[in-house]
This record gives structure tokens, sequence and C-alpha cells, in this order.
């Protein structure tokens, strides 16, 4: 697999604009018509997490407020 170079950082965490959540970035997984697809790692509850893979164009960085 080729790695595409993104500003996603491995371990940080991101507002997923697909699902409106912030998750946790794990590893860049694959590279889909140019752009790099990341598996994240969304927290659901009393210790529940779930991973999905998504683009790294629908993760946007946390707002710092």
């Amino acid at each position: 697999m080729k790695k595409v170079q993104s500003s996603i950082q491995r371990g940080a965490e991101y507002v997923c604009t697909k699902i409106g959540d912030v998750v946790t970035a794990i590893e860049q997984v694959a590279v889909v018509k140019g752009l790099p697809m990341w598996e994240v790692e969304r927290r659901l509850g009393a210790g529940i997490r779930k991973r999905l893979i998504v683009s790294a164009r629908s993760l946007m960085p946390v707002p710092n407020c």
C-alpha cells in the first residue's frame, strides 16, 4: 500500500464530518482515488468503541473552545 502524505496525525482526535462525532485516528489503511483512507475509533459510551474507515478529507481538527 502506498502511503499518501496528509496532515492527519496518528493518535490525534478529529471531528468526523460524516458522523458528526469526535474520533481518534488509528492508522492510514488505504488510498482510494488518490485520497488517503484512515481507520478511526469512535467512543460510544461505557468503554464501547467502534472502528470505521473514512477519508482524510472528512476529518477536521477538533476546535479549541
